[in-house]
């Protein structure tokens, strides 16, 4: 049995918030984020998942160059306040020193929590993705769960409900849903398909094929 210590990751960050990924014994996974106010948890099936996780780190190069000269003009303006002496210019550099502070702190924002330093994993069909903290709370777990969840996602994958065989009569009514849904037959001309199709199996039970 795989230790409980690696099947469950709960990291935090300053700006980013707190998200928890556990892994159930039925191969399901719930994720849990939590982003100030907000609050998202949710289960699905691991098989889902594509085992193979992309690594992906990547910082706003705009809310880094913003955060620089904000940062050095906010200081410079502290400076002339503290070296002036005088209280009027004092006052004229309050302004300056309230605007560039803002945009400091807008900037440093954007830039942790638009940046992206984390193991992705994306869904099979394509319409979503998780992002696993890359060494949050620490590399050994983190590389521990990582490795867990790529070997339960494969072992899910292999262990994956099967969409009935097109030779079955339930998979042939699927067929024939998916061509209804597509719009190649409406739902008169479903109903009579799926009604001869009835009729076929009734006499294939008693023997007349």
């Amino acid at each position: 049995m795989i230790p409980e210590k690696i099947t469950m990751i709960e990291q935090r960050g300053l700006f980013r918030g707190y998200q928890k990924f556990e892994i159930h014994q039925d191969e399901d996974m719930e994720v849990v984020f939590r982003r100030f106010t907000a609050h998202n948890q949710f289960k699905f099936p691991l098989w889902q998942l594509n085992p193979n996780p992309t690594r992906l780190k990547f910082r706003q190069p705009g809310s880094i160059v913003g955060s620089i000269i904000f940062g050095i003009c906010s200081l410079g303006v502290v400076v002339g306040m503290i070296a002036s002496r005088d209280w009027g210019i004092v006052g004229a550099l309050a302004f300056p020193f309230f605007l560039f502070g803002m945009l400091f702190w807008a900037c440093f924002w954007k830039l942790q929590t638009q940046s992206i330093n984390a193991n992705v994993y994306y869904f099979r069909h394509g319409t979503g993705q998780i992002h696993v903290w890359f060494e949050k709370p620490d590399a050994k777990t983190f590389h521990a769960f990582c490795e867990t969840l790529t070997q339960k996602a494969v072992e899910a994958w292999n262990n994956r409900p099967i969409e009935p065989s097109g030779q079955s009569l339930a998979g042939e009514i699927a067929a024939l849903k998916k061509l209804k849904d597509s719009g190649v037959l409406n739902d008169a001309e479903f109903e009579r398909a799926k009604a001869k199709l009835l009729e076929q199996t009734d006499q294939r039970k008693i023997g007349f094929i």
